[in-house]
C-alpha cells in the first residue's frame, strides 16, 4: 500500500485526507473512550468501525465538510482527526472541529499544530474570511490551544452540551483573516507555512 503524501505539514504532525480505511483503525473507537469524549459534542452514542466509515463517506460526499487525519510525523501514527465544516461560500466562513483520540499525545502541542494547519487551510486554500469553533468552557486546555492559534472569544452559549450527567456552557471563538495574517508569524510552524505557501 502506498504511503499517503502529507497534505499540509507542521513540525510534529501533518494532515492527510481521511479515508474509509481509517475507520478500521483506532479512530473507530476514540469516542467510546469516555476521557476522550468527556467534553465533546460527540460520545453520547457507541461508535464502531462501520458507523465511523459511514460518517467518513458522508463527509467525503459533502461539499460543505472536509476532514483530515492528523498524523504524528515521526511515527506515522494516526492520532486524531480535524476538519472544516459547514462551509459557507457566500459569507466565506466555516466551523473548525478537532478530536485528538490518542491520549498519550495530549499536552505535546499536537492539537495546537493541527488547529493551526486547519486555519492555514481555511484561509490560504479555501479563501475563507472567518473560522469559528465551539468549545466546552470547562475544557481549559482546548481553550488555551485555540487562543495560541489566534482565536478570540465571541461569547458563551449557556447549557449547550449535555455530557457526564450535566450541562456545559460552550464558548464561541473565531479568527478573522486579518487576525490570522497578524498572528501566523508567531506560530512555531511559521517556517513550515512559508515553505508551503511562499508569497
Amino acid at each position: 500500500m502506498t504511503t499517503p503524501i502529507p497534505f499540509l505539514e507542521g513540525n510534529q504532525v501533518h494532515v492527510r485526507g481521511l479515508s474509509v480505511e481509517d475507520a478500521a483503525g483506532p479512530m473507530g473507537q476514540w469516542t467510546n473512550d469516555r476521557e476522550v469524549s468527556r467534553t465533546l459534542y460527540r460520545g453520547a452514542f457507541p461508535s464502531d468501525a462501520g458507523t465511523v466509515a459511514k460518517e467518513i463517506e458522508a463527509s467525503r460526499a459533502s461539499a460543505a465538510d472536509i476532514e483530515f487525519a492528523v498524523i504524528e510525523t515521526e511515527s506515522g501514527r494516526h492520532v486524531g482527526v480535524a476538519g472544516i465544516h459547514g462551509l459557507n461560500w457566500v459569507a466565506r466562513h466555516c466551523e473548525f472541529r478537532i478530536l485528538m483520540g490518542e491520549r498519550d499525545v495530549w499536552g505535546q502541542g499536537y492539537g495546537t499544530e493541527a488547529t493551526q494547519l486547519m486555519v492555514v487551510y481555511a484561509f490560504e486554500v479555501l479563501n475563507m474570511a472567518k473560522v469559528w469553533l465551539g468549545v466546552v468552557k470547562d475544557n481549559a486546555g482546548a481553550v488555551r490551544c485555540y487562543e495560541k492559534a489566534g482565536f478570540v472569544r465571541e461569547g458563551e452559549l449557556r447549557n449547550e452540551v449535555y455530557r457526564n450527567s450535566r450541562y456545559y456552557d460552550v464558548i464561541r471563538m473565531s479568527i478573522l483573516r486579518d487576525e490570522y495574517d497578524q498572528v501566523k508569524a508567531e506560530w512555531t510552524i511559521a517556517d513550515k507555512i512559508r515553505e508551503q505557501f511562499p508569497q
